[in-house]
């Protein structure tokens, strides 16, 4: 098998210059290596070239004796290739040189070129070849080719391209190393176009229920090609027929509701299209206001901020409390509303003024307190440095009493509505951990005591014990009955009677016993 384009014969290149001296002396035959140098790689190949590039490898010459040499390279013979060599005189055991290897083509022929290395009465000279060649470098084949599960008496076919990029046709040929029955390959041989391409068409087509096995080698008519290997892989499932038939059912149901929902799609536009259309709503845009503070399980941590000041912000805070800086203005504000329901106590609004006061949350009558103690603190440290008149207060009078128990209960009462109320609305059981007030006063109809035995178990249980000694008594007495064949005595006519206290004088025979 040759390709079409033809490989030219030796000698048939041009030849740069005169001919080297050493060439017409010393012969050069020896490749790879001999007993003082090595050449990696041992032959130079330029395949899969394009015209009118220039393409470049690297040979290294290696000194593996265990002595300093001196090495003389003789580069190429033909204008298509050239060396550049960085020559370092002497070479140490174990240094090597390298050869800079430049080919640029001119068309798409082979070339072939050989690079000398002489080494003198050391040893044998060494021979480097060197080919250049086009090659089809877009030939990708598969490792493993598999068809999968089909039915039987059905076929699928893959096919494999082989393309080419180079104004040259390269022939293939297609061995078949492991055969079956159930594959057939078209073509076996032929020939890649040059820039063009075609196709290797493999068919699976079982017969029996088995899986089939096969292997191809596939070879081209290119230089220092190496042959290729694919499987084939197939197998006829006897449900193969059953899945493809629900498969495309399947496609099919698929490809129905996608026309359905294409078709309501549709006709909701047209709904759409035929409405008349409400005037448009214009949504201003919310900018996203900087927060300064968070607040945080109760602590306010600054978003701004991260250095010290900050942190000790935090850290002299507690939890559920105002920070000192904000401790003015909430006084403030306490100062307001006390004024504001001072005013209305004056204007005899005193409902008004008690829903005031129950709408304050625990924090601002907690700080009200402490803001009133204060005052009475200091008042009373000042009695101890100076002077001063302490008048006391106003006992209140009966309707001030009366009016305060008033708006306790009015408020006991409303509070009572709303849990009430929302026990009503409760559809599942909740715990609460709320301790329940009681007046002082309240004495409990039973008091609770952890006493075992309130519930007199013992006596139950002697009871239980007394029964079980009569039985056994009365059933001991009439044994000994039976025992005795003369008159019963006494003692025993009560103990077979099971009454102990019972007492007989004279002899007697009962009738229990028999």
């Amino acid at each position: 098998m040759q390709a079409t384009a033809g490989y030219p014969d030796d000698g048939n290149e041009l030849v740069v210059g005169g001919r080297h001296p050493l060439l017409e002396k010393e012969t050069f035959e020896q490749l790879h290596r001999n007993d003082i140098v090595e050449t990696r790689p041992h032959t130079l190949h330029f395949g899969g070239f394009q015209i009118h590039q220039e393409h470049t490898q690297v040979l290294r010459v290696v000194n593996i004796s265990p002595s300093s040499l001196r090495v003389s390279i003789i580069g190429p013979s033909t204008p298509w290739f050239r060396i550049t060599v960085d020559k370092k005189g002497l070479l140490a055991p174990g240094m090597s040189e390298d050869v800079t290897v430049s080919f640029e083509p001119h068309e798409w022929r082979y070339y072939y070129d050989t690079i000398k290395i002489f080494c003198g009465e050391l040893s044998e000279n060494l021979i480097v070849p060197i080919h250049a060649y086009p090659s089809a470098n877009d030939i990708v084949l598969p490792r493993i080719i598999d068809f999968g599960a089909i039915a039987i008496g059905t076929s699928r076919s893959k096919v494999i391209p082989l393309s080419c990029k180079i104004p040259i046709q390269f022939e293939f040929e297609i061995d078949v190393v492991e055969s079956h029955s159930d594959f057939s390959i078209s073509p076996l041989a032929g020939v890649i176009p040059a820039d063009g391409s075609t196709e290797v068409v493999i068919t699976f087509t079982p017969t029996r229920h088995r899986t089939a096995r096969g292997e191809l080698r596939f070879q081209i008519a290119q230089f220092d090609f190496q042959p290729m290997m694919v499987t084939l892989l197939g197998s006829c499932s006897p449900e193969a027929a059953k899945l493809e038939v629900l498969r495309s059912e399947i496609l099919e149901l698929e490809a129905a509701e996608a026309t359905k929902k294409q078709e309501a799609l549709a006709e909701s536009i047209n709904k759409l299209q035929g409405k008349k259309k409400n005037p448009m709503r214009v949504v201003l845009p919310t900018f996203k206001r900087e927060e300064l503070e968070r607040t945080i399980s109760g602590v306010k941590v600054p978003t701004t901020r991260t250095d010290q000041q900050a942190t000790n912000y935090i850290l002299n805070q507690t939890a559920g409390k105002l920070p000192l800086k904000d401790l003015v203005a909430f006084i403030r504000e306490q100062r307001q509303a006390a004024d504001q329901r001072r005013r209305l106590v004056s204007d005899n609004f005193q409902n008004q003024s008690e829903e005031a006061e129950e709408e304050e949350d625990k924090q601002a009558a907690e700080l009200r307190f402490e803001l009133q103690y204060r005052e009475v603190d200091k008042r009373d440290k000042d009695k101890e440095l100076k002077s001063t008149r302490a008048t006391g207060e106003e006992p209140p009078a009966a309707q001030e009493v009366s009016d305060v128990c008033a708006a306790r209960k009015a408020r006991h009462e409303k509070l009572l509505q709303y849990r009430i109320g929302q026990d009503v609305k409760r559809v599942e059981s909740v715990l609460i951990h709320t301790r329940v007030a009681v007046p002082s006063s309240f004495k409990p109809a039973l008091k609770p005591e952890w006493d075992e035995c309130a519930n007199d178990t013992f006596s139950v249980r002697l009871q239980v014990i007394e029964r079980f000694v009569r039985a056994g008594s009365k059933a001991g007495g009439l044994r000994m009955s039976e025992l005795y064949d003369g008159p019963v005595p006494a003692h025993v006519h009560a103990i077979a009677c099971g009454n102990h206290t019972h007492v007989v004088k004279h002899t007697c025979v009962c009738s229990n016993m028999r």
